[in-house]
């Protein structure tokens, strides 16, 4: 396993993620994140962004179910979608049997300006595990940590001193 693993790493390997996905050996990644086509009809060179629900959830059990294949045990999978398929695909990997960790809501402030409708501004990220009891977090990681304002404003004395874990929702503001 080692000798075939070892062409995977430190590339970018370009192609159908289902056969690309299919090459891997299995539990052998650690960490996977995945940013698939929303299916919204965004004109791609090669790929059809407007499948119907059933295929487009299908291609997404598909590539999901690989995806759980190769990842290690406790590995970790982060998967960015828009609201049209959020739920769907939540629900599809927990079919698979990922478990959600956290539901992280990616606000931004550049979204596509809409005529009829609110302006979308933020993107869902699902972290998930396959081990709900056996999985890396870098809760101790003093690099992720933010200032608490219960300690810096209130001054509370149950305050963890070296700060407190982010928010589920990260901002993105390029101004």
């Amino acid at each position: 396993m080692a000798a075939t693993l070892v062409k995977f790493l430190g590339k970018i390997h370009q192609g159908d993620c289902v056969a690309g996905l299919k090459k891997v050996p299995s539990e052998s990644v650690d960490l996977a994140f995945a940013d698939p086509p929303f299916n919204i009809g965004f004109k791609y060179d090669q790929y059809d962004d407007q499948l119907g629900d059933d295929q487009y959830l299908a291609w997404s059990r598909e590539w999901m179910a690989e995806l759980h294949r190769v990842l290690k045990n406790e590995g970790t999978f982060w998967l960015a979608i828009g609201d049209e398929y959020a739920a769907e695909l939540k629900i599809e990997a927990k079919n698979l049997g990922f478990h959600c960790r956290s539901w992280v809501i990616w606000y931004y402030t550049f979204g596509v300006n809409c005529k009829k409708k609110f302006t979308r501004s933020h993107a869902h990220l699902f972290h998930f595990v396959k081990d709900p009891k056996n999985f890396l977090f870098n809760h101790d990681d003093m690099d992720l940590r933010v200032p608490s304002a219960r300690r810096l404003v209130y001054n509370d004395a149950r305050a963890n001193p070296n700060g407190r874990m982010p928010d589920d929702t990260c901002i993105l503001r390029p101004q």
